[in-house]
């Protein structure tokens, strides 16, 4: 138990999941306002394949990044 107490404890801030959420919602309006000519529902799941993978890749960088650099 006294070994897991020694871990040191990651600390949740929601502050930090605002810019991975803004870039990915960023990316999804840009294809959504930038391919007027393609059927509706191919937008759509471009949009929400692009939010998933920006959003994602941000998250997990800022994850695996130590908390007191940033």
């Amino acid at each position: 138990m006294d070994s897991l107490r020694s871990l040191p404890q990651r600390q949740s801030k929601p502050r930090r999941l605002i810019i991975p959420l803004g870039g990915g919602l960023l990316a999804a309006v840009l294809i959504v306002v930038g391919t007027p000519h393609v059927a509706w529902y191919i937008r759509a799941a471009l949009a929400v394949i692009a939010f998933v993978y920006i959003a994602g890749q941000s998250a997990a960088y800022l994850w695996s990044s130590d908390a007191d650099q940033g």
